[in-house]
């Protein structure tokens, strides 16, 4: 039996048809709603570890409504750049149909599981920042603070640190399984990160081989694999240059650049009993450590070695801290500068005490 090729025509339109409906019903849909923002530049945006890529960029409408359509087989990490306001970070794969409304200083999400979870994170972090930012602002309006209240701020600052550390750790525990654990691997209250690869080694291997398990193909496991992989190595070396200094041997001798960038030696201080304090602005326990010796220290002269690479960081914390009273010191090298090397430091907090003699006391 013959079919008529008007016959033929028609199934191939039918079939045409259901194709482009299921590849349509089977996109990333966007459609979100701003408040107060008629013609705004919206972004969609693509997030790797190295690099930010525009998928595709609209104006909101008359009434701040806009849309975006996208295909993407593989959950990624996404997030929408708006004009004035803070991103949305998005985890997107197809199929999946997200509703956004936005207001001035917040917004609500539905339609992906994910996207709700980055939702909560982005809501704790903010709120933290809030806090901080509000501690800092108390403590450096007062020029002539008391030690009770100065005390009181560190504390807060101290619990509130560890809460948030506790938060990221459950999150990434809850969402193992998705790429959003890479992001809160990486969240920061005001500068300061939450997680350091120095301290907190362990989780960082654990979201390794959770996104190595589900999320092989992803950017971010390779580069997180490629950064964890360098720590190790780097601690390798470390241990196989670990000066192993005694007590009562003769503390070396070192120059490193001070907040104003002159170069400070030790051999300056002959004749002067001396605590060598190694800290960092992004490692709370050495904060708090260095902190508590500085009270404690009977009169030593002490000098702070800061393991920072970020020197507007480094300064910041030296305010906020009040670590002012010490002699602070920086070369912005981290682990890798010569006086960490020298010393043998291997973790952090790390204090020296010198003699008058130049001879070292403890290490501890």
């Amino acid at each position: 039996m013959k079919i008529k090729p008007s016959i033929i025509i028609i199934v191939l339109i039918i079939s045409a048809l259901s194709f482009y409906s299921c590849k349509d019903n089977n996109e990333i849909s966007i459609k979100g709603q701003i408040s107060d923002c008629k013609g705004c530049k919206i972004q969609l945006e693509r997030l790797s570890p190295i690099k930010v890529d525009t998928i595709a960029t609209v104006s909101s409408g008359l009434d701040g409504s806009f849309k975006f359509n996208y295909n993407d087989s593989i959950r990624r990490l996404y997030r929408i750049k708006l004009e004035n306001r803070p991103p949305i970070h998005l985890s997107l794969v197809n199929g999946e149909n997200i509703q956004i409304t936005i207001n001035a200083n917040d917004y609500e999400i539905s339609g992906s599981n994910d996207c709700s979870e980055l939702k909560r994170l982005n809501d704790r972090m903010t709120k933290s920042t809030q806090k901080v930012e509000e501690l800092r602002s108390k403590v450096s309006q007062q020029f002539n603070i008391d030690k009770a209240t100065l005390e009181e701020s560190n504390r807060i600052a101290d619990s509130l640190y560890l809460s948030d550390k506790e938060f990221i750790s459950d999150f990434i525990k809850q969402n193992h399984t998705s790429p959003i654990i890479y992001l809160a691997l990486h969240q920061y209250v005001s500068t300061t990160p939450i997680m350091q690869l120095p301290d907190d080694y362990d989780i960082y291997k654990y979201v390794l081989d959770e996104m190595k398990t589900h999320n092989p193909e992803l950017e971010e496991t390779r580069f997180l694999e490629s950064t964890v992989k360098k720590f190790e190595l780097q601690q390798e070396q470390r241990n196989r240059e670990y000066v192993n200094l005694s007590e009562g041997s003769i503390a070396p001798d070192f120059s490193i650049p001070n907040e104003n960038g002159d170069p400070i030696r030790l051999a300056q201080f002959n004749g002067k009993e001396l605590s060598l304090c190694f800290w960092a602005s992004w490692d709370k326990k050495s904060v708090t450590a260095t902190q508590k010796y500085i009270a404690e220290n009977n009169g030593r002269q002490t000098i702070l070695v800061s393991l920072d690479s970020n020197r507007e960081q480094w300064l910041q914390a030296i305010k906020f801290h009040r670590l002012d009273n010490a002699i602070n010191l920086c070369d912005f090298k981290s682990w890798e500068g010569i006086t960490a090397k020298l010393y043998g430091i291997k973790t952090i907090p790390t204090i020296v005490e010198i003699s008058k003699e130049q001879k070292i006391e403890r290490i501890f």
